[in-house]
Order: C-alpha cells, then sequence, then structure tokens
C-alpha cells in the first residue's frame, strides 16, 4: 500500500518542474529569477508589475502613475520620464505562493506556456497509446468488466482506439444500472463543466480576448501571454464597464445550468431512491437508543408503538462482538496463507516446510490444525453470545408483555447492555412508507435521543465504528477536529522544511557531486531553486487525502467506507482551495492573513485583486499539465504493476482480485471529486481575467469524460453508491467558487477602474448568487417523497448480490 502511494502521478509541481526545465534548459525561456520580483505600490495602489529579469532592464514610470518595459526604446512615441535600474531585493519572509512555486506573471511566459501545453498534450498522447497497447495485452486489468458482462452495451471492442468511441458514447442511465449514481453524475460533472465553460469560451475568447487586445491599452508591455487578458487593460479603461457586466452574465448563466442540472438530478434520485433493493429500502439506522429499548425486542416494540403493530420486520441492535471479530480476522489471515502454500505446491510439486521444534515440519499441516483450532474458538464465541442474547430477549419479553412497555421499566435486560449490546440498531418496515416517515418525524422529545438516518449499503457498513462508546467518541471527535486544524496549519511549515532541503545550497553542502555538477553548469541555480521546491510540495501534497484518512479513522464515526469518501471530499477540497486557488493571497502565514480578514473582512476584494491577478499565467499552465495526469490514471501502472507481482505466487484470476481495487485514498470518489471541482473553480475565477482558461478547461473536462468514463465504467470495481452524495457537494463548491470569481472581480474593478460603479455592479451580483444558491437548496434531494413511496413496493423487493441483512455479518 506504501508503495502504491508513493507512485502516485504528480498534480502539479511535479509536472511543472520536469516541464520547465525542458523549456529552460532547450533556451525556449530565458532565466529569471521569480522571487527577486517585488510589486510596486504606487499612491496605495498596486499597478502593474515590473519583472526584474537577469538581463538588463528598467523600468519606466508614466506621469498617470502606471509602469511599463522599456526595452529598447520600444515605445519610443510616448513621453519618457526618468528611468532607475532595478534594484533586486529578497523577501524577508517567503510568501506562501513562493514556497508552493507558483509563479508570478512575467515576459517569456508565452514560450514556456506554449512548451508547457504541446509537452502536456505530447505526454497525454503517450499514456493513450501505451494504454491502447497495454488494453489489448491484460484485458483483466484494463477490461475485466466487459470480460464480466456488467458493463453496457456496445463495448469497447478490439480496436486499438475503440474505447474512445465506447467511453464518448456512454448514456447517464447505463451507468447508473451497471456502476451507480454516484459514478454516473461523475461523468455528468463533467458534461456540465463542458457545457458551462463552451458557453463561456465562445465570447470571452473570440469577442472578449480580441477587444483585450486591440482596445485594451497595451498594459502588458512586452508580455504576450497577457495580450488576450485583463492585464493589457490599462486603469480607467472603459472596458471595465463590460467586465462588470460579463460578471453578471458568467454569474446568471452558470447558475442557471446548475439549477436545471440538479433538477435532473432529482429525477435521477428519486428513481434511485425508488429502485433501492431491500433490506435497505425499508430499512433507518437508528443511533442513541436509550438504556430502556437497547435490545431487539424492545426496539421493535417501540418503532411498533408508533407505526403500528405488526408494521416491523425486524430489528437488531449491534452488538459488542470484539473477540469474534479477532479471532475471523485470525482466521482469515490463516487462511490466505495457507491458500499461498497450496499454489506453492501445485506449481512445485514441494509441499512447504517451516523450520519447528523439531525440525522441518510440514506447513500445510500446521495451518490446518491452526484454522481447525480457530474456528473451535469461533464457534464457542458465536455460541455464548447467542446465549447471552436469548437470556436478554427473555427478560425483554417479560417487561414488554410481548407487546407493551413502560419507558420507566428498564428490568433484567439492561443487565445485559452494558457488556453486550450498543446504542446503535437497524430498524426493518414491512412497508416503505412506514420506513420514510420515520425518517422525517421526531421520534422523541429529547433530540438526542432516536437519531435516525438513511443506512448504507450493507455490504459497506464499518460496524466497528457502530460499537464505539458515545461519550469516549465525543472526545474522540474534539481530538479529530484538533487534528485536522493542527495539520491545515502546519501545512506551511511543512512546506519550508521541504523546499529548504530542496534547495541546491543545502545539498551542495550534503551531496559533494551536486556541488561538482553546479560549479560546472551554474544555471543549474537558478532553475533548480525555482522548480524543485514545487516538485517537492506535489510530492507532499498528494499524501494530504491519506493523511486526512488516517484521522478520520481514528477519530470519527465513519460507518461506511462511502461516508468515509463523503467526508475526505469536503475536506480535500478546502485544503485544494487554500494551498493552489488562494495560494498567492495567503501570504506568509495563514493564520495571519486570516486574523487580518476577521478583523477587517470588507478587504477581501482587495486581498485578492492585489495577488491573484498577478498569476494568472501559472493557472493557464496548470490546467493542460493536468492531461498527462488523467493520462498516468487511465495507463492503470499501479494496479498493473500489482498484478503482475501476485500473479508470480498465485493465479491470475486470485492476482487481480487482490490488485483491486485502486488506492481509495488518492483514486477515490471523495479524492477525485475534490480535484474534479477545483480544476472547474480555477476556470472560473480566472473566467474573466484570462478567457484562454475557460479553452484550456473545456478540453481538459473533454478528456475527463473520455478518460473516466471508461476507467468508471469498463475498468474498475463497482464502489458503494450513496446516490449522488458527491454530486451536490460538487455543485455547492462550485457555487462557492462563484463567490471567490465575484470577490476577486470586485476588488480588480474597483481597483482599476476611474469610477466605482463597475467595482459595484460586480458586487451587486452577490446579491443574485445568493437568491439562486438559496434557490438551488431549497430542492430537497435526501430522501424519497412520501408521494412517491406507493411506487416503490414492487422495486423495492429486487434481490442484489451481497449481504441481504443489516445483522453483523460475524453473528450470522
Amino acid at each position: 500500500m506504501f508503495a502504491a502511494r508513493l507512485l502516485r502521478p504528480p498534480t502539479l509541481a511535479a509536472t511543472t518542474f520536469w516541464l520547465l526545465l525542458i523549456s529552460e534548459v532547450s533556451g525556449v525561456a530565458g532565466l529569471r529569477v521569480a522571487e527577486n520580483f517585488q510589486p510596486q505600490v504606487l499612491s496605495g495602489e498596486l499597478r502593474a508589475p515590473i519583472f526584474l529579469q537577469l538581463t538588463a532592464q528598467v523600468s519606466t514610470v508614466d506621469a498617470d502613475g502606471s509602469q511599463d518595459l522599456d526595452l529598447d526604446e520600444e515605445r519610443a512615441d510616448q513621453p519618457s520620464a526618468t528611468t532607475q535600474a532595478p534594484v533586486r531585493t529578497t523577501r524577508k519572509k517567503p510568501t506562501a505562493a513562493d514556497l508552493t512555486g507558483v509563479s508570478i506573471n512575467a515576459v517569456g511566459d508565452l514560450s514556456i506556456f506554449l512548451t508547457s501545453l504541446g509537452t502536456s498534450t505530447a505526454g497525454l498522447i503517450a499514456c493513450v497509446m501505451l494504454f491502447s497497447v497495454l488494453r489489448s495485452r491484460w484485458p483483466m486489468v484494463y477490461g475485466n468488466n466487459v470480460l464480466e458482462g456488467t458493463a453496457p452495451l456496445p463495448g469497447p471492442g478490439n480496436t486499438f482506439l475503440g474505447w474512445v468511441r465506447a467511453s464518448w458514447n456512454l448514456h447517464v442511465n447505463d451507468v447508473i444500472q451497471t456502476k451507480g449514481l454516484d459514478s454516473a453524475m461523475m461523468l455528468e460533472f463533467c458534461n456540465l463543466m463542458m457545457k458551462i465553460l463552451g458557453y463561456m469560451a465562445v465570447p470571452l475568447v473570440l469577442i472578449l480576448g480580441p477587444l483585450h487586445w486591440r482596445l485594451g491599452g497595451n498594459r502588458s508591455g512586452l508580455d504576450n501571454l497577457s495580450k488576450w487578458g485583463m492585464a493589457n487593460v490599462v486603469d480607467g479603461s472603459p472596458l471595465y464597464y463590460l467586465h462588470a457586466v460579463i460578471v453578471w452574465l458568467t454569474v446568471g448563466g452558470v447558475q442557471l445550468l446548475i439549477y436545471k442540472a440538479q433538477v435532473k438530478f432529482l429525477r435521477r434520485r428519486k428513481l434511485w431512491l425508488m429502485s433501492l433493493p431491500a433490506p435497505r429500502a425499508t430499512t433507518i439506522l437508528v443511533e442513541n437508543i436509550p438504556d430502556a429499548h437497547c435490545s431487539d425486542l424492545k426496539l421493535k416494540a417501540y418503532f411498533e408503538r408508533i407505526f403500528g403493530k405488526g408494521s416491523v420486520s425486524t430489528s437488531f441492535v449491534v452488538k459488542h462482538t470484539e473477540n469474534l471479530c479477532d479471532l475471523i480476522i485470525n482466521r482469515d489471515y490463516h487462511q490466505a496463507n495457507k491458500e499461498l502454500a497450496e499454489y506453492q505446491l501445485s506449481s512445485t510439486g514441494h509441499r512447504p516446510t517451516y523450520l519447528g521444534l523439531k525440525g522441518r515440519e510440514d506447513l500445510l499441516n500446521w495451518y490446518d490444525n491452526r484454522l481447525e483450532f480457530l474456528e473451535t474458538q469461533i464457534k464457542e464465541e458465536k455460541q455464548r453470545i447467542n446465549e447471552e442474547v436469548s437470556e436478554e430477549e427473555s427478560g425483554a419479553c417479560v417487561e414488554e408483555g410481548i407487546v407493551d412497555s413502560d419507558d420507566d421499566d428498564i428490568g433484567v435486560g439492561l443487565d445485559f447492555h452494558a457488556r453486550l449490546n450498543t446504542t446503535t440498531g437497524f430498524v426493518t418496515f414491512k412497508n416503505r412508507k412506514d420506513s420514510e416517515m420515520a425518517l422525517c418525524c421526531l421520534l422523541a422529545s429529547n433530540e438526542e435521543e432516536f437519531i435516525v438516518s438513511m443506512p448504507p449499503d450493507p455490504a459497506d457498513l464499518i460496524y466497528a465504528d457502530l460499537k464505539a462508546d458515545p461519550m469516549k467518541q465525543n472526545v474522540r471527535f474534539l481530538l479529530g477536529y484538533l487534528c485536522l486544524i493542527g495539520l491545515f496549519l502546519s501545512f506551511m511549515p511543512f512546506v519550508v522544511g521541504i523546499s529548504t532541503m530542496a534547495k541546491l545550497e543545502y545539498l551542495e553542502g550534503a551531496i559533494p557531486i551536486v556541488h561538482t555538477l553546479a560549479s560546472q553548469y551554474p544555471y543549474l541555480y537558478t532553475v533548480w531553486d525555482a522548480y524543485m521546491a514545487s516538485a517537492a510540495l506535489s510530492f507532499f501534497m498528494s499524501f494530504l487525502p491519506t493523511f486526512l484518512v488516517i484521522i478520520f479513522y481514528n477519530f470519527f464515526v465513519l460507518k461506511a467506507e462511502a461516508w468515509l469518501q463523503y467526508r475526505l471530499q469536503k475536506w480535500y477540497f478546502g485544503f485544494l482551495v487554500i494551498y493552489v486557488l488562494l495560494v498567492t493571497a495567503i501570504g506568509s502565514s495563514v493564520t495571519a492573513t486570516a486574523t487580518q480578514l476577521v478583523k477587517a473582512p470588507l478587504t477581501a476584494p482587495n486581498l485578492l485583486a492585489d495577488t491573484m491577478p498577478l498569476a494568472s499565467h501559472f493557472y493557464l499552465n496548470y490546467i493542460p499539465m493536468q492531461w498527462v495526469v488523467h493520462g498516468l490514471d487511465l495507463t492503470r501502472y499501479v494496479i498493473l504493476m500489482k498484478f503482475m507481482a501476485f500473479r508470480t505466487i498465485m493465479e491470475e484470476d486470485a492476482a487481480r482480485a487482490k490488485s483491486e481495487p485502486e488506492d481509495q485514498d488518492y483514486y477515490g470518489m471523495g479524492s477525485r471529486s475534490a480535484r474534479f471541482t477545483l480544476e472547474a473553480v480555477v476556470c472560473l475565477v480566472f473566467s474573466t481575467l484570462s478567457p484562454l482558461i475557460t479553452l484550456l478547461g473545456f478540453l481538459n473536462f473533454v478528456i475527463r469524460r473520455i478518460i473516466f468514463g471508461y476507467l468508471l465504467v469498463f475498468a474498475e470495481n463497482k464502489k458503494p453508491d450513496l446516490g449522488g452524495a458527491f454530486w451536490v457537494s460538487k455543485l455547492n463548491h462550485l457555487q462557492a467558487g462563484l463567490y471567490f470569481y465575484v470577490i476577486l472581480m470586485t476588488g480588480v474593478l474597483l481597483q482599476r477602474s476611474a469610477e466605482l460603479w463597475p467595482g459595484c455592479l460586480a458586487a451587486s451580483s452577490l446579491v443574485l448568487l445568493y437568491f439562486t444558491q438559496s434557490k438551488f437548496l431549497s430542492l430537497r434531494w435526501e430522501n424519497l417523497p412520501l408521494e412517491a413511496t406507493a411506487e416503490t413496493h414492487a422495486r423495492s423487493s429486487k434481490e442484489k448480490d451481497g449481504p441481504q441483512s443489516y445483522q453483523q455479518p460475524e453473528l450470522c
């Protein structure tokens, strides 16, 4: 597992390092020291930046206070003012942008962008070609769902690129039937973003971009990559009124498409809820059961008093079975080792042995004896638990009188609760309407008792979490949140340490050969220090999901693996927004920036406008660089290596089963959803500042749609399904990104426009955003409407593979 995590594809900085290293060595871009850049502030307002190059250049300050690069007297027709030699300064405290490798816009970035675009495209094509070859060679790894007949038809076929057509032609209903609603809505999110960015790209790239270029006033000077963006528009330009209108159109258009997509999702969600198989369709999860009702019979009697006698089919209170689970884990471990020994016997013809007290002894006989002993222990432990349950239920029957119960009667049944029953249970109704009503109604006067929710799939439940003591769990919750806050605040110190160790000066002292190479090739100093810190940071960022999962597993009640992914999506997206999207606005301290915003929240527009527009080129490179990462995901190289390793010691079918699934920390539904949404938010936030990013984002989601359409449907195993919960979170995060977009554009327009009206007009779109978001949130999606429960009786009874009961599997 650890080796698989080390092999994760670099998401941002590692790719940046290699692409830009190629660019520098080939002489495409001139050497520069980005950290020597110091934005110049005139009259309290941030003006056009001066980028210090290693080549000689001077800065010209015009009469109106704007700054332009004056190289070789390019603009001789304009009156020149006093020229000053550049003064190279060094920051006392490196900012978050410096440490994460987010470079500031500079002359020559067009060459770097074109090189990055070409290299990313070439890398993607290479991965696609490699995958097409591997798919035909190892169909068990790259198309097992096709072999098993669980993939929708028509399949990808055997042609070299037939999988592209099969993936693109997938219909969302087919994906729902075969892979679940979560996987289908992940592909539908790609379709939504292609629609949003496609609609935005046409006017922004074809109309607004040329206006920036021809009528902007050439503020960007020699920075050709900025000609198509707002960086080319001089202060006080009337174009800023157009930008304010575009902010309104963007917010309204995006919100309209999001709302329509959510309405379509509600229809699919309703059908998904109606088609839930038994027993999940008619079962509720009950937590914080009072002691007076904490047994199977008492819990059933309680709900039958509310919903009528005979309304409950079964009830089950989760039992403390820790000893039994340990025995079963031990048995399964020895059983797996016995299977490996049997495979060794079948492949070599020699019985495996081990060194015992009497010399070499037969290993298979030892496993047989050990397994026989464990089976006996398991049988005895099950018998003990069943006897206690029978004795407890006998006491409960006396108390309940089989039918009636008095809440004040605790009785003998409670003597067993402390050592056997937990405060969590499942109630399965005979009628779908009763289960839906139970999810909506208040069952007790104390809101902390009888907390009901829709249960996860029985096969996905984490019963160990359901056995947690409520009082102890409150302490663990507190410690868990403290760990999350600590991880969030300690991220920068980790980055500082990584960037320090990645410095060439540090490596020269530690590794003599590095000093020799650096002496022979002096330009390595600039190249290394500019990009290697980003590569080291990218490696660390890829481990963030693992750190989060460790905290979640140890401190939080997850109840199901899918709910772990759901929690991971939200927290991982927050980290990505802070340390990727808003990294330039953080400064040198997250806490200091947060304190400043708490004291003066109205400074947020200026904070974003002072920094984020200066890094728009970095995000133009960021989106194409993801194409290589998508290509690496397509190759499934980690799964292939695991399969090749396992097939040396077991049969191919068993090797494929052992190699699946992919690492869920990084490749799971939660992490993928967070990265999907981050890329969408980056494109929206910078869409007006740099219109080209909408076109790149559109292509990015086309690539994602094709690649993940194939992976989710034809290659990967089916994952537990939450019925679209990840989709709803993605849309909520997308709308949060619109708030960043409006605040950023408000700050830019207030700073650069000669009047307040463009900024105020842009800020007023927050009202539109708020009301449209309220309209979106009014669409209820969690539960099935009661009016639809009459249609579900026939559908809910359909059978499925896997557990058919919410009773603990070790007790079945």
